[in-house]
């Protein structure tokens, strides 16, 4: 049984009539008249009852033309989300990302994206840039936004925002006072930093402010996530350097501070697989910032 034979018996069906019906698919009637009887003979009932005169559904027919109606539905559906899939009008992306793409560039570009694409379905996983990276690898995820710089030919990358570091700091501690601290005095204390992961990231600018000052943390407490390094400082147990719009994440305990002397701005890169067809992945890059 092919979807023709269904569309075939629903014409006749509805038109009670085989001209008629034959005019509205598009085939001779003794063609139509053929389909239908092969169809009769596999289903192995009688659907229609003729006469010279008049064509009757029988209470087989009723039956089968009903249910037929509702798979003939459900394909026609099928085939119009499939083109909108395939043109970008709908279909499911997975984001990967950092508490910093959370803040501003994340909210922007999937509100950019559900205007134009109101049936877009967007699924968000909270991610450590490494774990993102594999994700992206494993074909788990559609596009990060991460803390790295990325060379590898089958992944595409877009900096989409670029912040100066500063420090956070115990709000009841001596470095609070201060309008600017040093990174020499932010030594003294246990500093909280990510981990590092196979790509050179957020871990490594953090290691290159303190390089450039002339000293190295006395104590480092890794973390998997930068916020997770936000409620430590808010605890007292040290200090971390994070990037500037971490100011919005008004954390109770904790106050920001800029450097003496900043170190190189930290950039963020929305990062996906080159061979990811999805047109909705294409829409949401679109959708983000370039900044070069």
């Amino acid at each position: 049984m092919e979807l023709r034979h269904l569309r075939y018996f629903v014409a006749v069906a509805e038109q009670l009539h085989f001209r008629h019906a034959a005019k509205i698919v598009n085939v001779t009637q003794p063609a139509l008249s053929q389909q239908i009887r092969q169809l009769e003979k596999e289903l192995g009932v009688v659907l229609l009852e003729r006469s010279r005169h008049q064509v009757r559904l029988t209470p087989a027919g009723k039956v089968f033309y009903e249910n037929a109606l509702g798979v003939l539905r459900q394909v026609d559906l099928a085939a119009a989300k499939a083109r909108k899939v395939d043109s970008g009008d709908a279909g499911t992306i997975r984001i990967g990302f950092i508490s910093t793409a959370a803040i501003r560039v994340l909210p922007d570009g999937v509100k950019r994206l559900q205007k134009q694409v109101p049936a877009a379905e967007v699924e968000l996983s909270e991610l450590a840039s490494g774990e993102q990276i594999d994700g992206l690898y494993r074909e788990q995820l559609d596009i990060g936004f991460v803390h790295a710089k990325l060379t590898r030919d089958v992944l595409g990358t877009r900096i989409v925002a670029r912040d100066r570091l500063i420090a956070a700091v115990p709000e009841s501690g001596a470095l609070a006072r201060c309008r600017r601290v040093d990174i020499r005095d932010l030594a003294c204390w246990p500093t909280i930093m990510p981990a590092s992961h196979s790509s050179s990231g957020f871990h490594e600018q953090v290691r290159m402010a303190y390089q450039m000052a002339g000293v190295r943390p006395e104590q480092v407490h890794y973390t998997r996530l930068l916020q997770t390094g936000l409620l430590l400082v808010a605890a007292g147990v040290g200090v971390s350097l994070v990037p500037e719009s971490f100011q919005l994440m008004h954390v109770r305990g904790v106050a920001y501070r800029r450097l003496r002397v900043d170190p190189p701005l930290c950039e963020m890169v929305a990062v996906w697989r080159r061979d990811n067809a999805l047109p909705l992945l294409a829409r949401f890059i679109r959708c983000l910032p370039e900044l070069g």
